[in-house]
């Protein structure tokens, strides 16, 4: 095997360990919590996550979204101060974000303002670590080290604290440990060594500035990806759990695609190699990727999600089978967007390309849940993000066409 082909290969498996460890955690965990909290408390406990997910768009402020290709392509020296600003600018944000996020959630589970507050305040955590950093490095081991296990741990111990009590704030408080634990542990493994004196400090109005583009384009896609779930919960309150394991199962399929990204993101933006190619190479591999996973959500998700529920909950294939067209367009953004769109500068191409999704996609989401369908809402959805992949796609293609000076600016 060839250099470049073994470090691929390392590269791409050590990315590969973190996600499957995390992803392996949270399917066996389904099955324990379901048992042990009911199916009601765990569609309650995918709200929160689903929204305060979406309240982390707004702590992560595009660095999650793009910081992984703008560490690659910047020198090594340069890296720790970028870094640094972005912790900084984030963890103001942690705070202004934390009591809006509660609030909305104690609006729509109507009134639990403990699982609210105490949720927010866990969910937002991760948006705080140094996942996007790592990447950019090309430093799997780091990612599984620093950030993957105590995560895994902080789930572990909650997942044990909830079949032990029955209740949900218990898992909530051990995973929020663990969060924490892996917020620390990235800083201080990234920052070591390093002196904030050496460096100019960057004024924060400036650094949040310069990610408007960034953090417009993951919003606005959280708006629609986030939308589905509220609009089933306030229309359709009995159907909310199983649009929840529906949602669960795509986003763990999104989840498994995270390591060819983050290997992509890594990949592409190398100087010192063809980016034409490369990026030719990385969008028919993510067209290839969306149609096979989406195969897999479509078929297996109905009989995935009566086996992880022990028999609670059941998605029909109405439902899946959208999921799964959604998914190629899911796939193609995720690598065409935020591994080549970034490295050429196009950074604002990926915000219209979510403002076209959830223009189409988020009046659809709301008029079929009013109108009692969530197979209709599942269709929305694969229109949303089928119409930012195809967008995206073409911007690159123009990209792609231009003189080779011009592509590299």
């Amino acid at each position: 095997m060839s250099g470049p082909i073994r470090t691929a290969v390392g590269r791409l498996s050590g990315f590969t360990i973190s996600v499957g460890v995390v992803t392996l955690i949270g399917i066996v965990s389904i099955p324990l919590l379901t048992a042990s909290l009911g199916d009601t408390t765990w569609g309650k406990l995918a709200l929160v996550q689903t929204v305060s997910q979406f309240g982390g768009i707004l702590v992560a402020f595009g660095w999650g979204a793009t910081g992984a290709a703008t560490v690659a392509g910047i020198p090594i020296g340069q890296r720790q101060a970028f870094y640094r600003t972005s912790l900084r600018a984030r963890a103001l944000l942690y705070v202004l974000v934390l009591p809006v996020i509660a609030v909305i959630l104690a609006l729509l589970t109507r009134g639990d303002v403990l699982i609210s507050v105490l949720g927010a305040a866990v969910y937002l955590l991760p948006q705080l670590g140094a996942i996007w950093y790592f990447t950019g490095e090309g430093k799997p081991m780091r990612l599984l080290l620093c950030d993957t296990l105590p995560t895994v741990a902080g789930g572990i111990a909650g997942v044990i604290g909830a079949v032990v009590t029955g209740e949900l704030w218990v898992y909530l408080v051990a995973q929020g440990l663990g969060f924490i634990g892996a917020v620390v542990l990235d800083a201080v493994v990234v920052l070591r060594g390093s002196s904030g004196a050496a460096h100019t400090p960057v004024p924060l109005r400036t650094a949040l500035s310069g990610q408007r583009h960034a953090v417009s384009a993951t919003l606005v896609s959280g708006l629609y990806v986030t939308l589905p779930m509220v609009a089933v919960q306030a229309f359709l309150p009995g159907l909310q759990p199983m649009y929840a394991f529906a949602d669960r199962l795509f986003k763990y399929a999104s989840v498994a695609l995270l390591p060819i990204q983050q290997y992509f993101q890594s990949w592409v933006p190398d100087p010192q190699a063809d980016f034409r190619r490369r990026a030719r190479i990385a969008t028919v591999a993510a067209m290839l990727i969306g149609v096979v996973g989406g195969t897999c959500i479509a078929v297996l998700s109905p009989w995935v999600s009566t086996l992880l529920s022990v028999g609670k909950i059941s998605v029909p294939w109405q439902v899946s089978l959208p999921l799964g067209v959604a998914f190629v367009g899911i796939a193609t953004a995720a690598i065409v967007g935020y591994a080549c769109l970034v490295v050429v500068g196009r950074v604002r191409a990926l915000a219209v390309s979510t403002l076209i999704g959830a223009i189409v996609g988020a009046p659809l989401i709301l008029v079929f849940a009013a109108a009692g369908s969530v197979p209709l809402v599942a269709w929305a959805v694969a229109i949303s993000e089928l119409c930012v992949g195809g967008y995206q796609v073409l911007v690159l293609r123009r990209e792609l066409r231009k003189p080779i000076t011009e592509v590299a600016s």
